[in-house]
């Protein structure tokens, strides 16, 4: 729910009061895909946590398995990587391939990768890059060395989830992103876009040239699809291995049975950060609204800033919203409190809540 809140111990504050008053709450922590995930899918599933050690040793991505299902979060280790200088680029999205090999090495069947606004921002050429080398096409971008990867992958399942759905390339895409980071302008970022652009046209070229090419996408090009430009470009090169990309956040509901839970229920409570238009679209607010309204089921979402109308809320399946800290006491902008004042700030709003639902 922020920077310091996990989703767990957002969920366990939200419940804690409705527990006290003698209420029977079920706490199903949800992730948008990015940051959370592996803490959202072992907090209800279970499996076992392995850190895989990547880019030498320097960074590690958390990777968690089930039977033969493997989730990898590599967003820390994308992080690291963007500190290191590739040229043009902005790092290497490199560290998911090393940790997907590692993910197969270990026995996985099906590989879920968690990705978000990253970091990095490469178009997945460093991924695609380090599977070539993997399949001994090294430094290779052309229609055998592509062929070569799928041909090594073709019997594993791979997921994104993806917590933007923002294309890579375009007037609207990632790469155009880039002039919003702090000390960045448009300049750099036209110079980081046309070098991204122009290696993903060419791995673009390798795949259509391909036997195994997708006819449906024909005349399209992919780097332009929702939720390519997850992860930098890493979502793009997972779409190219035949990876479906998914809303991060409707995903992970349904892989713990969102739908099921709800159907017991008769209330929902969500939160987030930030209730905007985003988190109303591909958030845990748009998953979580989604599922109540096929259940007739009111909504009441909790975050620290809302910059949403009644309107959006309504559209989203959101009954009504609540800030953590009432304006008047939040100084004006939005609260921004370090942990455990936080936590302590979600639970008096949570008791609140319960005073006016708890009818």
């Amino acid at each position: 729910m922020g920077a310091t809140i996990t989703a767990t111990e957002a969920a366990a504050d939200l419940a804690g009061p409705w527990q006290d008053d003698g209420h029977r709450v079920r706490q199903l922590p949800i992730s948008t895909g990015a940051a959370g995930l592996i803490d959202a899918i072992a907090r209800v599933r279970g499996g076992r946590s392995h850190p895989l050690p990547v880019a030498g040793g320097t960074a590690v991505v958390e990777m968690l398995t089930r039977e033969d299902v493997a989730y990898l979060e590599p967003e820390p280790a994308l992080t690291a990587a963007a500190k290191e200088p590739t040229g043009a680029l902005v790092g290497t999205s490199a560290p998911v391939a090393e940790a997907m090999l590692a993910a197969r090495a270990a026995g996985a069947r099906r590989i879920v990768v968690g990705l978000g606004a990253s970091a990095v921002h490469d178009g997945g050429t460093g991924l695609l890059g380090e599977l070539a080398g993997a399949a001994g096409y090294p430094g290779q971008v052309s229609t055998p060395a592509l062929e070569a990867v799928r041909s090594q992958w073709s019997q594993v399942t791979l997921e994104v989830a993806a917590a933007t759905d923002i294309e890579l390339i375009g007037l609207q895409g990632a790469g155009a992103a880039l002039a919003n980071r702090p000390g960045w302008d448009a300049t750099r970022a036209q110079e980081v876009e046309a070098e991204v652009s122009a290696q993903v046209a060419a791995w673009e070229r390798a795949a259509a040239g391909s036997v195994h090419r997708n006819l449906l996408a024909a005349g399209q090009r992919q780097a332009r699809a929702p939720y390519t430009g997850a992860g930098g470009g890493a979502a793009f090169a997972l779409s190219l291995l035949g990876a479906r990309l998914h809303s991060g956040a409707r995903f992970v509901a349904e892989e713990l049975d969102l739908d099921a839970a709800a159907a017991e229920a008769e209330l929902v409570i969500t939160g987030t950060e930030c209730l905007d238009g985003d988190a109303m679209a591909e958030g845990v607010p748009a998953a979580v609204g989604e599922c109540a309204v096929a259940h007739a089921l009111p909504v009441v979402a909790v975050a620290w800033e809302i910059l949403t109308t009644r309107t959006d809320d309504a559209r989203a399946g959101v009954t009504t919203t609540y800030p953590v800290l009432d304006p008047r006491l939040s100084g004006g902008g939005p609260p921004r409190p370090q942990a455990p004042q936080d936590r302590e700030a979600l639970r008096r709003r949570a008791r609140r809540i319960v005073k006016t639902w708890a009818q």
